[in-house]
């Protein structure tokens, strides 16, 4: 089943004192293909900016701008309508033996390794004493809401994934990390995902208002999908924007400013349902 959503995500800077210039890069546009087509698209930031547009090693949609006049507020309205799909057909099952040798492991050394946000801990539990990949990424997917208590405020956006562990709380972005950790530290490939979750009844013409989301793929024979926050599949109610190794690589906006600190952000995304 498709759906229909349109999405429009707002970011605004004040800035405590003139800023003389600011160079920043947003990773906002919903990808288009697997299974999700981008129908339209506008990118508008005020003071008015150039825009310089590629795709990143891991195939996000990049947009650079550079404001060069003295400025005290930045604003980005990022609006998009999108069509999604449900969630690919199971995958048939492959062996653990499928995720060895050289090839493999070269051909998915990036989505292998640990890294600062995804540290590696001890779980307590193996992912190999499941008979299949597909089922310890099934299993994992089932137990996290156990481990981990969905809170704000306990972690921040540079927290590894081990700290969420401990706590046993945190946020979408947590749930990730700790999903990424376990599954490299059991030799599945898994990436990022970032996006957008469309939280209300499903109704036609409904508004909701939410903020990004991040959910993960892991390799069992193909990229599976899975939503850890929420402990279900991804489905029509997830619009995917970026993939990467961790959060780093997927950072909604980055960049840097010359002049006074940043005094307040507002950031605002609604989702409407429109088919």
């Amino acid at each position: 089943m498709a759906w229909r959503l349109h999405v429009v995500h707002s970011t605004g800077f004040q800035y405590e004192s003139e800023v003389l210039a600011s160079f920043n890069e947003a990773r906002m546009t919903p990808m288009n293909g697997e299974g999700q087509y981008l129908i339209q698209h506008k990118f508008n930031v005020s003071p008015a900016a150039s825009l310089f547009e590629y795709s990143d090693y891991f195939e996000t949609q990049v947009k650079a701008f550079d404001v060069q006049l003295p400025h005290t507020t930045l604003k980005i309205v990022v609006d998009s309508i999108v069509e999604t799909h449900g969630q690919k057909p199971e995958p048939e099952e492959i062996s653990w033996d499928s995720l060895k040798g050289d090839h493999f492991l070269d051909q998915f050394d990036e989505y292998l390794h640990h890294s600062n946000l995804v540290d590696e801990f001890t779980a307590g539990f193996d992912l190999r004493q499941q008979q299949t990949p597909l089922g310890a990424v099934t299993y994992l997917n089932s137990i996290m809401r156990e481990k981990i208590t969905y809170t704000a405020g306990v972690t921040h956006v540079y927290s590894p994934a081990s700290e969420a562990w401990h706590k046993g709380a945190g946020v979408c972005q947590d749930f990730s990390h700790v999903s990424l950790s376990i599954l490299r530290s059991a030799g599945i490939p898994a990436r990022y995902i970032s996006g957008y979750l469309y939280t209300g009844d499903g109704n036609i013409g409904e508004t909701v208002i939410g903020e990004s989301h991040s959910w993960v793929e892991a390799w069992v024979g193909q990229w599976l999908p899975f939503d850890p926050t929420n402990g279900r599949p991804v489905a029509e109610d997830h619009v995917v924007v970026a993939k990467g190794r961790d959060y780093h690589d997927v950072s909604p906006l980055k960049g840097i400013f010359s002049g006074g600190a940043s005094r307040k952000t507002d950031v605002v995304v609604s989702l409407t349902r429109l088919s």
